[in-house]
């Protein structure tokens, strides 16, 4: 066939499909002569959209050999990328392509997108004609919109769905990333107001997947009721109720998911990911020790080792209280291996070995929103960086965007949103970057990449602030640490080398004002408290806080977390504390509620308790800028010396125990001067703020200081597994 017949070829298939969008056989058409002439992209977009109409021209479409045709690899990945390579040779192809084919509406649509990215003047006249040439209303400036937005150009995808308003019938998966486009710009209402209308869909399947896009940005009310909506239209799916099942785990709604569960097993006996969900409601109950049996039991059942199970069997690991640290440091050793074994690691890289250079530093993390630890703690940073030492790069693996998101964004030289980049991708974007250190914010929690660490993309890596432990990862380099959580003689704990700050690794610089509660009265009982996730409380902790009662008759402890919520949750910790002698009317349990309303209930105790092995991290900060007392003991490993850390630094050290006697001994006293503690709440505050907890700038100063002698050790090609702090009192 002569390239003139082909074009004719395409055209008429065009015409066809604008007259019925929904022929599958046209699509199929389409693709075998967009594969015959060797376009990929358009061919891949054809193919998904005759298997979109009909699920049985699976086989046909293999036989064309079209590439990942299935996958966003192809055109509608690489569109979505800010920059491409190729962009000006394959715009320069699709131009010729298009004067001869005037009638072929996609690939005039990915001229006019790879005319943008070559920041080319005539995008508007290429997209005008695409939109003269659409087969179906609105898909030009959607695929722009869809585009921009993947690519981290918000406002772009604004300009281009927003011009999708006033279609009829509605657009909803075009609402649906228009109101991600808003969120992303700060136009809160906006984009509700968008969400709103994407929610009015009748199609099951897309409601599920607008739910999951919403609860990406902590609209879960809202995904709830999207979800028992597509039920409505639905009500047999195990994959909604799947859908809605994890949500309300993560929500703890735990009673909800316990019975959406239970209509998943009714419908479907034996599914799998079913049964794991409802034993990972161990976790949610506060049973460490059932959750992590169950995890490694999933795990080692022959499941993919390279799967995100190994990170929830290693973060379950430091709340379980009968694990030695040795053991818990094995554990992520072994568990990490997989990882590092099935990639090729990159040894080779081309940034200039000086130290008297600015740096180009990367931060590697999903969680700089609102109320999550990482943001609590790396936004200061983040503000204070010294960019003319330092130029500061954010690889975004998160999806929800805020205020504080916007703050981080504006404070870093680059910003890449790179949620939608697989392992290999990202690597490939930091290499390109020529990163000098790469920084982990964290560890084995929900959004990490530690696949991309385990290929190397930078020359030196560290991990910091997102995980109080090591990674077990060979390929890091450095743990952020302080020479208390993390001391020297520790050192065969890591995998990584430990790279200590002075004072304590974690500093406490609030973005927001939380004024102190009133004190309480002064014949008001003795009130103990804590607010640490229920796995936190572990056997051990139970045991010894009931101990602590016992020594201070009357008093009380007052329990906050998400999980208390549930009340088969706060019977379960009656239960427990019942059978250590504490009788349930010296216990108050509180679910969760806003940070705000949260900092205020600090007010209605007179002694935070650190639980163990897991101690409070941000809890502790809050309780103590609360004017809250915080009762540690020294633990054996990171996550177990926190509260030892803080409180040295705070100088107090007499609030931290030696042990689980002096522990009852030091609460004892410290609640025979409660009156004290009552009226000195200010007196905490002033001390916290002007200790070395609070001095973010000297933190900050500090933290660079590390991060150069990291690339200074690097330069030079020592074997190095310590960076000693200032020297501090150790416990």
């Amino acid at each position: 066939m002569t390239a003139v017949s082909h074009h004719d070829t395409i055209a008429m298939l065009w015409r066809q499909l604008n007259q019925s969008t929904t022929q599958a056989k046209l699509w199929l058409d389409l693709a075998r002569s967009y594969a015959s002439h060797d376009l990929p992209w358009q061919a891949g977009y054809a193919a998904r959209q005759a298997l979109r109409f009909d699920a049985n021209l699976g086989p046909a479409l293999q036989a064309l050999k079209i590439g990942p045709w299935k996958e966003a690899g192809t055109g509608d990945a690489m569109l979505g990328r800010a920059a491409l390579t190729a962009a000006s040779s394959l715009a320069e192809r699709f131009r010729l392509w298009v004067e001869g084919c005037p009638g072929d509406w996609l690939t005039c649509l990915y001229l006019a997108r790879l005319s943008e990215m070559n920041s080319e003047l005539e995008v508007p006249q290429t997209l005008a004609q695409a939109q003269s040439l659409e087969p179906v209303a609105g898909e030009s400036l959607h695929w722009m919109g869809v585009w921009r937005l993947n690519a981290g150009n918000a406002k772009g995808a604004v300009a281009a769905l927003s011009g999708l308003l006033d279609i009829r019938p509605v657009r909803f998966g075009s609402m649906m990333y228009l109101g991600e486009a808003l969120l992303e710009t700060g136009n809160i209402a906006a984009a509700e107001k968008a969400f709103a209308r994407a929610s009015l869909s009748v199609n099951p399947d897309f409601l599920q997947t607008l739910a999951a896009r919403v609860y990406a940005h902590n609209y879960w009310q809202e995904a709830i009721d999207i979800l028992s909506k597509a039920l409505s239209f639905s009500p047999e799916s195990v994959p909604i109720f799947m859908a809605l099942a994890k949500i309300q785990s993560e929500v703890y709604a735990l009673a909800d998911c316990r019975e959406s569960l239970r209509r998943v097993q009714a419908l479907e006996p034996g599914n799998l990911d079913a049964a794991l969900l409802a034993a990972g409601l161990q976790g949610r109950m506060g049973d460490a020790h059932g959750h992590l049996a169950t995890l490694q039991a999933a795990y080692e059942s022959g499941g993919d080792p390279l799967s995100r199970l190994a990170s929830s069997v290693a973060m379950t690991s430091l709340y379980h209280d009968a694990l030695p640290p040795t053991e818990v440091a094995a554990l992520h050793r072994r568990l990490c291996a997989p990882i590092e074994t099935a990639v090729v690691q990159k040894t080779d890289f081309s940034n200039a070995l000086s130290s008297n250079r600015r740096l180009r530093v990367g931060y590697v993390t999903g969680d700089l929103h609102r109320q999550h630890p990482v943001n609590i703690f790396m936004l200061p940073v983040l503000l204070r960086h010294d960019h003319a030492r330092l130029e500061i790069f954010v690889y975004h693996t998160g999806t929800m965007h805020d205020d504080y998101t916007r703050q981080a964004k504006a404070c870093s030289d680059h910003w890449l949103e790179a949620v939608k980049l697989d392992d290999g991708a990202l690597q490939r974007a930091i290499v390109a970057d020529q990163i000098d250190i790469l920084v982990d914010l964290a560890g084995h929690t929900s959004t990490h990449r530690l696949g991309v660490f385990a290929l190397r993309a930078a020359p030196v890596q560290a991990t910091f602030l997102g995980y109080p432990y090591s990674t077990g990862l060979a390929a890091i380099d450095w743990l952020v640490c302080d020479a208390i959580v993390s001391p020297a003689d520790h050192a065969h704990l890591y995998s990584e080398g430990l790279a200590q700050l002075p004072g304590s690794v974690f500093c406490w610089a609030p973005v927001d004002n939380y004024a102190l509660p009133p004190a309480r009265p002064v014949a008001a009982p003795v009130v103990f408290g804590s607010f640490n996730n229920a796995m936190k409380l572990s056997p051990r902790t139970i045991a010894l806080w009931a101990q602590v009662l016992q020594a201070v008759p009357g008093s009380q402890l007052l329990l906050k977390a998400p999980s208390f919520r549930d009340a088969a949750v706060q019977k379960r910790f009656s239960d427990l504390f019942a059978a250590q002698g504490i009788a349930a009317e010296r216990l108050t349990f509180r679910g969760p509620c806003g940070l705000a309303e949260m900092m205020q209930e600090y007010g209605d105790m007179d002694i935070a308790l650190d639980p163990l092995p897991y101690n409070g991290g941000t809890t502790t900060l809050q309780a103590l800028w609360m004017g809250v007392p915080v009762l540690a003991l020294a633990g054996g490993n990171f996550v177990g010396r926190m509260g030892a850390s803080f409180m040295t630094t705070l100088n107090h050290a007499d609030w931290v125990a030696p042990d689980e006697a002096g522990y009852v001994a030091r609460a004892l006293a410290l609640a025979l001067d409660c009156t004290t503690l009552r009226s000195g709440r200010a007196l905490l505050r002033d001390q916290m703020a002007s200790s070395a907890l609070c001095d973010i700038s000297t933190y900050v100063t500090h933290f660079e200081a590390l991060l150069q002698k990291m690339w200074a050790i690097h330069c030079t090609g020592q074997v190095q597994r310590l960076i000693p702090a200032l020297p501090v009192s150790t416990i």
